[in-house]
């Protein structure tokens, strides 16, 4: 495939290192191209990384006690690469000390190293990665048209600059240091205006108005010193790089005098429901992915009905967990199903939350599991976008697939796309806003089965806004070796089926129809009777 002159090669890449960085590349990459990833923390088998054609190491290099960047990091990956005899392209992405690349070719010259620094706030990484300004690259020029043909998609008017390792590694550090220089000056110039009764944003909106000046960012007075992961350490790296940075010396010590003002960034509650039937080892599993989040729940509700075999044990469960997770056992006091358990979640969520605009639901079926980075990719995806509800990939793991294998994330959600089947969106991978799933009075207790289609048309109608996160994060349990909702042949399975036909087959045309009632007889053995209308 040839897109703007370059070929697309439907090849496999890697990330190492799953941070803001890390996993935005998957977000970016994975629409066009498979993937693996690896991290330290985690269970991510390294050998999915070999069988990669590219790899993007996006590790962390923190400051150390000579402010100079420590790669120790991204120098452990590449030695291990370099043992594996990986043959692919290794495009580093961390922000690196300046000289580092030049050693590292020296030390490693069978590798095919890129140097590719990204230029990503950390707050709109999944946003900015999917537009950038500029994509920057240094190594061999063979290799960089291999990554870039890996950018295909980015628009032609985004600049493609190529320079050697030396300066790469300098324009990704003073394009930070530029960034910590203009909030420096602006509070110098905020101090000058105290001292003279002047007023600072009156100051600063005469330099705004320049032609030269493209943006307000950076150059706005009483939001305090620069701050965060990057800005500070790579400013410091540069200036460290030189013997006299006589202005990078004084953005630091302007900086220094500034007192840090708290930051007042909107934070949604999250709220994790889930619901239970006698299936407490699943229960452990799906509990102990939540508590391995990187960013925990405000609440944890399971809803179990009452007359479950298993109450005692499920209860036994969540008293084991109430030191380390804001868990609460429910019982479910609607319907005896899961449609039911989770709307007994919703009803206790919004007496305990009634800010409802500001609190997401985020449901687990209990036989599931997530990734550790789910709840804080999808709340994170959920504030770039400004979406009503967040969809993520799903990792299917069944008899065939023991391991999991990815299933297709559709690239836009629509009614009709559930109308004859299901684009892999589970409760499990339903990351919703509370006030509308309130607003369709939540799930309908008529469906046994069947239910997750029914809540996302219904979310669909009332003209919610859905947004699509390209990270796998959600491992579905489809073994065959138990009863499911889903499974083949099943009472709860056929009544599901033939409810969802009965509710929505006025709205299929005549081929949505017959899909329907095909898809029902090839894969679950339901027969939907003829004028089932």
């Amino acid at each position: 495939m040839i897109i703007g002159g370059i070929v697309i090669k439907l090849e496999s890449f890697g990330v190492i290192g799953l941070g803001s960085v890390g996993w935005a590349v998957v977000h970016g990459l994975s629409r066009f191209y498979p993937y693996f990833v690896y991290d330290i923390v985690g269970d991510y088998p390294w050998s999915d990384i070999l069988s990669t054609d590219i790899v993007f190491i996006c590790v962390s290099t923190p400051s150390n006690e000579s402010g100079r960047l420590d790669c120790s990091a991204v120098e452990n990956v590449i030695e291990r690469l370099n043992s594996d005899e990986y043959s692919g392209c290794i495009v580093i992405k961390s922000t690196l000390s300046v000289g580092f690349m030049d050693q590292m070719v020296v030390r490693y010259p069978a590798l095919r190293l890129i140097y590719m620094p990204e230029f990503l706030r950390e707050l709109s990484s999944y946003t900015w990665f999917t537009d950038p300004d500029r994509l920057v690259f240094s190594g061999n020029d063979e290799d960089i048209r291999e990554v870039l043909s890996y950018f295909s998609w980015v628009n032609l008017k985004v600049p493609v600059l190529r320079m050697s390792h030396i300066s790469a590694e300098l324009g990704k550090l003073a394009h930070n240091a530029y960034i910590a220089t203009k909030v420096s000056f602006t509070n110098e110039i905020e101090n000058i205006c105290s001292e003279n009764n002047a007023e600072a944003l009156d100051v600063m909106s005469v330099i705004w108005a320049d032609r030269r000046v493209c943006s307000q960012e950076h150059l706005t007075p009483y939001l305090g010193p620069y701050s965060g992961k990057c800005v500070p350490k790579d400013t410091r790296e540069l200036l460290n790089s030189v013997e006299n940075g006589i202005l990078l010396k004084a953005v630091e010590e302007v900086n220094s005098s500034i007192t840090e003002k708290k930051a007042e960034s909107f934070q949604p509650v999250i709220i994790t429901i889930i619901p239970t039937n006698n299936r407490p080892n699943y229960l452990t599993r799906s509990l102990s992915s939540v508590l391995d989040q990187k960013k925990l729940p405000d609440k944890v509700y399971v809803i179990i009905d009452e007359e479950d075999p298993s109450y005692n044990a499920v209860e036994n469960i969540i008293a084991d967990h109430i030191g380390s997770l804001p868990i609460v056992l429910l019982k479910n006091t609607r319907s005896c199903n899961l449609s039911g358990a989770v709307n007994t979640g919703i009803k206790h969520a919004c007496e305990d939350y009634p800010d409802i605009d500001t609190v997401f639901i985020s449901i687990l079926d209990d036989d599931d599991w997530w990734d550790r980075s789910y709840l804080a990719n999808v709340s994170k995806f959920a504030q770039e976008t400004k979406a009503d509800w967040i969809i993520s990939g799903l990792i299917r793991h069944d008899d065939n697939n023991v391991s999991g294998i990815m299933q297709n994330i559709p690239t836009t959600i629509t009614q009709n796309m559930f109308f004859v089947s299901n684009p892999n969106v589970q409760g499990s991978n339903l990351f919703v806003r509370l006030s509308y799933l309130c607003d369709i009075d939540g799930f309908d207790e008529d469906f046994v089965s069947t239910t997750d289609r029914d809540v996302c048309i219904r979310l669909l109608d009332a003209g919610t806004v859905p947004a699509v996160l390209n990270n796998h994060l959600v491992h579905h349990d489809a073994h065959d070796t138990r009863v499911r909702l889903s499974s083949a042949g099943s009472a709860k399975k056929r009544a599901g089926l033939q409810y969802f036909y009965n509710k929505y087959s006025k709205r299929m045309n005549p081929m949505e129809k017959e899909a329907f009632k095909k898809r029902s007889k090839e894969l679950f053995q339901v027969s939907i009777p003829e004028g089932y209308d």
